[in-house]
């Protein structure tokens, strides 16, 4: 429309007026001419009589007044009708400039169409009663179908019926936009997860607004939902693991914790709360140089993955085991991000290998080193001592009597005297020195750094003194001793065997000189050594081919002068050996266990014997016979001296057992029952060696002894030595004092005989009198009634 149309509406207005005015006396006329013509053809006029003029004049008045009132309702149409056209004019301006607006706005909407048609997102617009007005190209697409088969079709088409209220809800008034997840429903039936978008277009209308359309966006997230159940599995997969995951954010400063599953709080103790946002280190406890440790630090380093087992700490202090493995995690660049730590409890599983290895290097009751690691030790200390110019010394300890211990009182009880003695022997060293159990009753100790002999003596002596601290198990109070062999590197050898070989040796050596006692290698003890194996071969054999033999010595009455006694003592007349005297093997046959079967037979022979002296007329004797330690804690010894008493006929009042007081320090309580039983029985008790254990006193009153043996080592130095000769007095004194009879032993010279007697001994026994001798020589003595005086 051109700039001159506005004036082309105005005078077409006044032209309007015109016409109406023109219109409204047509109007006027024509009624009155055809009212005009109706009379003429009626005759109106010709009737007689009439007042035609009048009426005619009337007729023109009235139709001159519906001229002036038409005129004047014409009057007011044409007005409206004049604000109509300016409105029109007005409203015909806005509609060219709206127009033009529109023109301008549909090409402006050109490019977005295209871009919505060719858009990846699928685009539908329905109207209000869900018919599909438009639908771009990939929403078509997504659904199975052409855009042209959906254009006017229910939009519903695209949801299976359970979703249809999802779709579209019914009351549109309050909505303007919603989204939901959903499914839709392509052509071929196939069901499919989408995001959709949709927004109300609305209009005013009667004073409210109207939605006319929806515009809905539609996203096909099939891939989003697959990938979404893969992390949910996986993270169920984390959060359900047994072991622990952490990971770190290595992009920020000191690598923090950003993430813990409940498998870690659940290993470690720690909340995540507790953890996170801050350094892994804090499960190293203090122990920051692990060499393990510095294996994973070389591999967030180098940013690969990474295992070591390391000691780790949880919240309550306690230490775990964790078999930790790092692994770095890459962006889309390839640049690591993050590292993933997976803590993996395995407590158990190294306990458990520390357990074998223990096992393969422990002694299963003591706990001590067994011989494979003692060897593993001693090889290092002897390294280290030629590297350095150092000595080593190594201890070759034996229990002393333990294996009567054991065999009378139980195995279970010596192992538990076993362990005991096992903890003093730790006691008893520096923390770099080993103490290993070598087997049996035996033990070596390793003492590395030595810088003199004496080192090697004053720790021997120190386990001396503590193994013979007395000890009470299931009420049994014992007393034990030790005997140890020392060699010294590199004197006494350069190599594990020599020196353990040569240490034994000197062992065996102290044992020989008494026992409670320590030795240091000669080479002389070699040959000891061989000698000792060779008794040992030929005794086993000695009782079976009738080389041993009972020798007699009497036993005085110093107030008569008359033999009252006899005390029993074995020979050993070997074939290949010769006369082989108690002190040499007697030890030996303690240590072996033979001493069993050879004091039973002892028994047997002079109980039998004796018997045969009192058949014989002789005047009856008292047969004192020595029992071992193995003899006094065997369980059946009572029964045994039963049957040999009862076998023998002799009755139990002329038999007495002399017992050395340190046997009954072995096992006190024991001791104490078996000698009660034997007293019950009529049998004599002597204590044997009496003064030369230090528990003598404390004992002697519990013990139901009849007679006290002053040990020899008194008896030969009462004459020169002022201080046996005043032990000798008290023990006189103190026995008698409890009713005890005294015999000294050892008697060699009238002068120890009359202080013996000046003094109120009451027997004696020794070379004054008479050596010991053989049975029938014995009998001769009591044919010719040798007096003492």
């Amino acid at each position: 429309m051109s700039s001159f149309e506005p004036i082309k509406l105005s005078i077409e207005g006044q032209n309007l007026r015109s016409k109406l005015r023109s219109i409204s006396m047509v109007l006027f006329l024509f009624p009155c001419t055809v009212i005009f013509y109706i009379l003429y053809e009626h005759d109106f006029f010709s009737v007689p009589g009439s007042n035609h003029l009048l009426i005619f004049l009337l007729v023109l008045i009235m139709a001159f007044a519906g001229l002036i009132i038409l005129r004047r309702a014409f009057s007011k149409f044409i007005t409206k009708l004049e604000d109509t056209g300016r409105q029109l004019e007005k409203l015909d301006t806005e509609l060219k400039v709206a127009t033009a607006s529109g023109l301008k706005a549909e090409e402006a909407l050109i490019p977005l169409k295209k871009a919505i048609d060719i858009m990846q997102l699928g685009v539908t617009i329905t109207d209000r009663h869900k018919k599909i007005i438009y639908m771009n190209l990939a929403d078509a697409r997504m659904h199975g179908y052409d855009v042209e088969e959906l254009l006017g079709n229910d939009a519903r088409i695209l949801a299976p019926s359970s979703f249809h209220r999802e779709m579209v809800p019914e009351d549109l008034a309050d909505m303007t936009s919603w989204s939901r997840e959903s499914i839709n429903c392509r052509k071929d039936g196939s069901l499919f997860p989408v995001r959709v978008t949709s927004d109300t277009v609305k209009e005013f209308k009667d004073d409210a607004w109207n939605t006319t359309a929806i515009v809905t966006t539609c996203e096909d997230i099939s891939e989003r939902k697959r990938s979404e159940g893969i992390l949910r599995l996986r993270q169920r997969v984390i959060e359900s693991s047994s072991n622990g995951i952490m990971v770190t954010d290595c992009s920020l400063p000191d690598n923090p914790i950003i993430y813990v599953n409940p498998a870690f709080e659940r290993i470690t103790g720690y909340t995540s709360e507790e953890v996170l946002g801050i350094n892994m280190h804090f499960l190293l406890g203090d122990e920051y140089d692990q060499s393990k440790f510095m294996d994973i630090c070389t591999a967030l380093h180098e940013l690969r993955e990474g295992n070591a087992v390391l000691r780790n700490y949880r919240k309550d202090g306690r230490l775990f085991w964790n078999n930790l493995t790092v692994s770095p995690v890459h962006d889309e660049a390839g640049e690591v991000t993050h590292f993933v730590w997976e803590i993996t409890d395995v407590t158990d599983r190294e306990r458990h290998e520390e357990l074998l290895e223990y096992q393969a290097n422990h002694d299963a009751l003591t706990g001590l080193p067994n011989r494979y690691l003692l060897e593993d030790r001693l090889n290092q200390a002897l390294a280290n001592a030629r590297r350095y110019n150092l000595m080593v010394a190594v201890l070759f300890i034996d229990l002393d009597n333990f294996k009567f211990v054991n065999d009378s009182l139980g195995h279970a009880l010596g192992d538990r005297l076993l362990m005991i003695e096992a903890d003093r022997l730790l006691n008893s060293i520096r923390s770099g020195d080993t103490v290993a159990r070598y087997g049996g009753d035996e033990f070596v100790v390793v003492l590395t750094n030595v810088e003199r002999s004496e080192y090697a003596a004053f720790v021997a002596q120190n386990i001396q003194d503590l193994i013979a601290i007395p000890l009470v198990i299931d009420e049994h109070e014992l007393g034990i001793s030790c005997s140890i062999g020392i060699s010294l590197y590199p004197t006494d050898g350069h190599d594990l065997d020599s020196l353990l070989k040569n240490a034994d040796a000197a062992m065996y050596r102290a044992k020989d000189h008494g026992r409670n006692s320590y030795k240091f290698y000669t080479r002389e003890m070699n040959d000891k050594v061989v000698e000792r194996m060779t008794i040992e071969r030929y005794l086993r054999n000695a009782l079976k081919l009738q080389e041993l033999e009972v020798y007699y010595q009497p036993q005085v009455d110093l107030g008569s002068g008359m033999i009252i006694g006899v005390e029993a003592l074995l020979r050993w007349k070997s074939r290949e050996m010769g006369l082989i005297l108690p002190d040499r093997f007697i030890p030996l046959a303690e240590e072996t266990g033979l001493i069993v079967p050879i004091g039973e037979w002892v028994l047997k022979t002079c109980c039998e014997q004796n018997k045969a002296w009192q058949d014989a007329g002789f005047q009856p004797l008292v047969m004192s016979i020595n029992l071992s330690a193995r003899q006094i804690h065997k369980r059946n010894l009572t029964e045994m001296i039963d049957r040999i008493l009862s076998e023998s006929g002799l009755e139990a009042r002329f038999l007495e057992l002399e017992i050395v007081e340190s046997m009954v320090m072995q096992d006190v309580e024991h001791a104490e029952t078996t000698m009660r039983q034997m007293k019950e029985r009529g049998v004599m008790l002597a204590m044997d060696d009496f003064g030369t254990g230090y528990s003598s006193l404390s004992y002697l009153k519990r013990f139901p002894f009849d007679k006290l043996k002053i040990d020899l080592s008194f008896v030969k130095e009462i004459i020169l030595d002022h201080e046996s000769a005043a032990i000798v007095r008290t023990i006189i004194a103190m026995a008698h004092s409890l009713n005890l009879k005294v015999i000294a032993e050892g008697v060699e010279t009238k002068e120890q005989l009359e202080y013996l007697r000046l003094h109120g001994c009451d027997e004696i026994q020794g070379y004054y009198f008479s050596q010991a001798v053989s049975a029938a020589d014995f009998e001769q003595l009591l044919i010719e009634n040798r007096n003492l005086f």
